[in-house]
């Protein structure tokens, strides 16, 4: 045995023996550690009988070549010795699992090579035997994306707050893109495909994550993020302020509509009217008025109203104040509910609050159609006028009477005789309240069904211009005979009487001097005084025409004690004085 050489075993074999690696031949020897060799005093292995003279791997094989997937690697056999000429067979494995087919000294990488480790097992073979030796590992395999850190998704889980999201950490061979997609309880979110996320309401509650792709010219892979859980409503945020709607007046209906509002989930909103005695300080609650509407009450006379508008949600709220109310002014005032006992009413405003027939009936001038035309809000309905009027004027045919006995209806049925109350399509007005209009100097309604009055009548008007306003008369005939009522106009109320022949002629001038003519507004007012007689009534006829009039109402009793009531209330509506 002192010149044999001996191939090593992987262990130590029952019976077996040490050889070491010999100076001189630099094969493994068990004379070289018994002495009887030099040796090299490096390494030392096992053998068997059986093993001695198989070939002996001195450096193990190297594999060489780019990591990536179409690349080709190539191994070498590495350094052996054995006995006789040596053979070398390849077997390339990928994580250690043989490759089928690949048995070459060179190796093309494949798809399914991509992220893996990549080996070659060398077997040389020489007289005796064959031996195996593993090559270095090549690692990873670079080919299509592959994801090693998962994207992270970051920002506050809130509505309205703003996501965004890493690519994450990937492999694979340059040069790799992504794209994105987020999510909404792992469902695709329309048009959300940038890194960044804006939360919307649709959210709320829900859980959000990214869905990151990434591509290289070999493929592409997705990695979802982790979920941005359970997102949270967002604080109700009110654009501008509320508004209100309606007359602020004793006994009218304000309304109040809500400015718009933003928040998730969608707010609740909620109404506190207030009062305050200037209409910038001191504003306190009005008890019990939380609802979107509120009827003015005795006590906010002379004061101003408000309203709180407070938008709520779980994330929190939001308040807004709507700007002041003008003054409210006292309650409206029913001439005839006050001052009751008219033989006659006519206005164009609602006189009694019992009264619930028309104001007028209108004669469209275009097609000759008529329409009775009523009240809104206690006045003159001029939006179904004006819709009925249709661009074109309208005339009054019928004035109707609203006192308590009702009846006596003013009419006028020649066409060219009756007053004008639009102009093309537009009510005509005086201190922006309807009128009846004088047209051409010739206009005038007939009360011909009141046939007599006691010696103490009263009438009262509002009332432009100057001409005559009512004649009575007991000759339908011929009503231009009896008596003429006329007066001092310096404080624009006419009173006293005048002989004119047999019929009574009351006549209003503006005010100023008894001889201003000019036209302009006043109320008219005056005591009849006269002997009873069968009367027949006409508010203006032939050379004697009417005022443009706004109202006119007749009493056959004694109102000296209420004048100054009744004119008053006049004056408050239609702003005279």
């Amino acid at each position: 045995m002192n010149d044999k050489n001996y191939i090593p075993s992987r262990t130590s074999p029952k019976g077996g023996r040490r050889g070491c690696l010999c100076w001189e031949t630099s094969t493994y020897s068990i004379e070289c550690c018994d002495g009887s060799v030099r040796a090299q005093g490096v390494g030392s292995v096992y053998f068997t009988d059986e093993d001695s003279n198989l070939p002996i791997n001195l450096t193990p094989p190297v594999i060489s070549g780019t990591a990536e997937r179409g690349e080709t690697l190539t191994s070498t056999t590495g350094t052996w010795s054995g006995t006789g000429t040596i053979t070398f067979a390849y077997q390339w494995k990928r994580d250690n699992v043989n490759i089928s087919g690949a048995t070459s000294s060179t190796y093309v990488l494949v798809a399914d090579d991509d992220n893996t480790s990549i080996t070659c097992v060398v077997t040389a073979t020489d007289d005796v035997g064959s031996t195996n030796s593993s090559s270095n590992a090549i690692s990873p395999i670079l080919g299509s994306p592959y994801n090693l850190v998962a994207p992270v998704a970051s920002g506050t889980g809130q509505v309205g707050q703003t996501l965004s999201t890493t690519n994450g950490s990937w492999q694979g061979i340059a040069t790799i893109t992504f794209t994105y997609q987020w999510r909404r309880d792992a469902s695709d979110i329309s048009g959300a495909t940038s890194s960044t996320y804006t939360l919307v309401a649709d959210d709320y509650a829900t859980d959000i994550d990214c869905m990151v792709t990434a591509t290289n010219t070999l493929g592409s892979a997705n990695q979802d993020s982790n979920d941005i859980a359970n997102i949270a409503g967002s604080v109700p945020v009110i654009s501008g302020v509320p508004t209100i709607s309606g007359t602020p007046k004793v006994g009218e209906t304000l309304t109040a509509t809500a400015a718009s509002v933003t928040g998730t989930p969608t707010p609740t909103d909620t109404f506190q009217w207030q009062r305050s005695d200037d209409g910038s300080t001191g504003w306190a609650n009005v008890s019990g008025a939380t609802s979107t509407t509120y009827t003015a009450v005795s006590a906010d006379e002379g004061k101003f109203l408000r309203v709180v508008q407070t938008s709520t949600n779980e994330a929190g709220s939001d308040t807004a104040n709507s700007a002041s109310t003008a003054q409210v002014a006292p309650a409206f005032d029913y001439l005839l509910d006050d001052y009751s006992g008219a033989t006659a009413a006519y206005s164009l405003r609602l006189l009694r609050s019992g009264y619930s027939g028309s104001a007028i009936r209108v004669r469209r001038s275009n097609d000759n159609e008529e329409q009775d035309i009523g009240f809104r809000n206690n006045e003159l309905d001029t939006s179904t006028l004006e819709t009925f009027a249709a661009g074109s004027d309208c005339f009054v045919t019928t004035w109707y009477d609203q006192s308590e006995g009702g009846g006596d209806n003013a009419t006028q049925g020649t066409a060219s005789r009756q007053p004008k109350i639009v102009s093309n399509g537009t009510t005509i007005t005086e201190n922006d309240k309807p009128i009846l209009e004088n047209v051409g100097g010739s206009c005038g309604m007939d009360i011909s069904s009141i046939t007599s009055l006691s010696s103490n009548a009263w009438v009262f008007s509002s009332v432009v211009a100057y001409s005559n306003a009512l004649f009575i008369s007991d000759n339908s005939s011929n009503p231009w005979t009896g008596f003429s009522v006329s007066g001092n106009g310096s404080d624009g109320k006419n009173n006293g009487i005048s002989a004119f022949s047999n019929s009574v002629e009351f006549t209003s001038y503006t005010r100023g001097d008894y001889y201003d003519y000019l036209s302009s507004q006043s109320v008219f007012s005056t005591n009849i005084n006269f002997s009873s007689m069968n009367a027949y009534l006409r508010m203006g006829f032939s050379s004697f025409t009417m005022y443009n009039t706004q109202e006119f109402v007749l009493y056959d009793s004694d109102e000296s004690s209420n004048r100054t009531g009744i004119e008053t209330n006049i004056n408050d509506f239609y702003s005279i004085y």
